[in-house]
């Protein structure tokens, strides 16, 4: 039986990325297998997480924000929620850092490229095992468990703080959305 549906709903992206980042960085901390793919997608999650809420805040303070936030990239939207708040980021301590390492790693992966490194540099090795070791490009220096655990807890202050600066509701996490459809029978 085809029926039709009818109605409207509100989605709150920025909800859904944090949900996927937390996701990805349960499978990391639950299994070494696929840990570094979950790492990056937890770290990248998290860097959509922020930009998303940027769009949603811009959307509820300013009318034209459609065509503003195509023009301003990502930090500079940031700093210009944090004028109009009142919010000093320092970008050399937590939370505010990793708004920084967070869209420079998203930007990095997004636009990757092969690349061919130099290295020296000492190592620790287990005598019986001198072939485990690893050495690769920065991003994949990044993308290790501990810093995937800070960017997805600094990134969810970043925007607890924003969220409470602009008067809105306690938990901006707490809903991905709702609507009202109806079913015509």
């Amino acid at each position: 039986m085809k029926t039709s549906v009818r109605g409207g709903f509100e989605t709150i992206t920025f909800a859904y990325m944090n949900i996927g980042a937390t996701h990805m960085l349960e499978l990391a901390e639950y299994s070494e297998e696929g840990q570094l793919y979950n790492v990056i997608s937890c770290i990248i999650f998290s860097a959509f997480t922020l930009e998303a809420y940027f769009n949603h805040l811009g959307s509820l303070r300013h009318d034209d924000w459609s065509k503003v936030e195509r023009k301003l990239p990502k930090l500079k939207k940031y700093k210009k929620f944090c004028d109009e708040l009142g919010i000093t980021p320092d970008f050399n301590k937590r939370p505010y850092k990793s708004v920084v390492s967070v869209f420079k790693f998203r930007d990095t992966m997004a636009h990757g490229k092969t690349s061919t490194d130099e290295i020296q540099m000492e190592i620790e090795v287990e005598l019986g095992n001198i072939n485990h070791f690893s050495v690769g490009p920065t991003w994949k220096d990044f993308a290790t468990l501990k810093n995937a655990k800070v960017a997805l807890n600094d990134i969810q202050q970043v925007i607890k703080e924003l969220h409470l600066a602009a008067g809105l509701e306690d938990n901006p996490f707490s809903s991905s959305g709702s609507g009202l459809l109806a079913v015509q029978m």
